[in-house]
């Protein structure tokens, strides 16, 4: 069965994006070098609209900066970001501003995220005042209302961030997020700071507002096992490049990267029974360092299945040949595609 989102046309689009950064640094004798940190190095993807991607890999690996990058609040070093078919790539923050109502982000830390001196109903109404969006009065309505889509009593508006949990502030954040009602949402890994009882409800809230609002987002995450049912597509990430992506039944049932396998064989099984007869997981070791230079595959070096082309050369992302699936490793380049 076709998704809707196959044929719509991409709300935001990296094009071969890269995202790097200058460090400067002494060593023992005082002298200054330069590294450059390659966070993103050179990702394609293509988010449509009413679609949820779920962008997932280790921490370190580049995922927010690409999130960051896909709203223009990161510097983009080459490639280009493109949104609802506008190039936003060479854009100032003054051109950029009138877009920004479009483009909202859900940030990991429910604790910082919300400014302490204001009250939960002034925090909401903002975006719809700056932007021009409601009067006062209309505003104060939006506000009660996205409080209650959010699942909180329209009467804590007048309340102070440290009224609330930390579930409860994400609720909050969520819902400054999508008042606007705006065409694409960044969620930053939105639970990982959250209790485990909590994260649940949360995952529902962001499955309720898709359905709601049409909402097209980009999902953060480190876990695997946390976006298999929220997800339309998965991509995964390691070092700064997309190695897998496809469907969430196609990457959780037939994982093709030994890094997907790695990730999936690392989540642990509720049975324990289950859990204890399972195989331990085969990734070993850690990720190099972003500023470092690697030549072929950067993968290679924690893979039990390394060859000697995986040296010398850095498999592109390849699509199978039912186009639900691309892997970007010699071990299914010739063999599948």
């Amino acid at each position: 069965m076709t998704h809707p989102a196959d044929t719509a046309l991409p709300v935001s689009e990296a094009v071969a994006l890269k995202v790097q950064y200058q460090t400067r640094q002494r060593n023992w004798r005082g002298q200054l070098s330069t590294t450059t940190v390659r966070a993103v190095d050179g990702i394609d993807l293509a988010i449509r609209s009413g679609e949820a991607v779920a962008l997932v890999g280790e921490s370190g690996c580049g995922k927010s900066t690409l999130g960051r990058a896909l709203l223009r609040l990161e510097h983009v070093s080459e490639g280009a970001v493109h949104f609802a078919g506008s190039d936003l790539t060479g854009l100032g923050e003054p051109m950029l501003r009138p877009l920004r109502r479009n483009m909202q982000m859900v940030f990991q830390d429910p604790f910082s995220s919300l400014n302490p001196r204001m009250r939960i109903g002034e925090t909401l109404a903002e975006p719809l005042l700056v932007h021009g969006l409601a009067s006062k009065a209309e505003a104060r309505a939006r506000v009660a209302e996205i409080l209650e889509i959010v699942g909180l009593d329209p009467a804590v508006a007048t309340r102070h961030p440290h009224a609330f949990s930390g579930g409860q502030r994400q609720r909050i954040a969520i819902a400054r997020a999508v008042i606007a009602r705006p065409k694409f949402v960044v969620a930053d890994e939105p639970i990982s700071a959250l209790d485990i009882s909590v994260q649940a409800q949360i995952l529902d809230l962001f499955e309720d507002l898709k359905e709601r609002f049409a909402l097209t987002y980009l999902f953060i995450s480190h876990d695997l096992a946390v976006v298999r049912h929220i997800a339309d597509r998965v991509a995964v990430m390691y070092l700064g490049r997309i190695v897998e992506e496809g469907s969430p039944e196609s990457v959780f049932d037939n994982p093709l990267h030994p890094y997907t396998q790695a990730l999936l064989a690392a989540v642990p099984s509720p049975d324990p029974v289950r859990e204890r007869s399972r195989p331990a997981a085969t990734l070993q070791g850690e990720p190099p360092s972003p500023a470092a230079t690697i030549s072929g595959c950067r993968f290679r070096g924690r893979c039990a299945h390394a060859m000697p082309i995986c040296e010398t050369s850095d498999p592109a992302l390849a699509t199978g040949g039912d186009g639900k699936q691309a892997v970007a490793c010699f071990l299914h380049h010739e063999q599948s595609f």
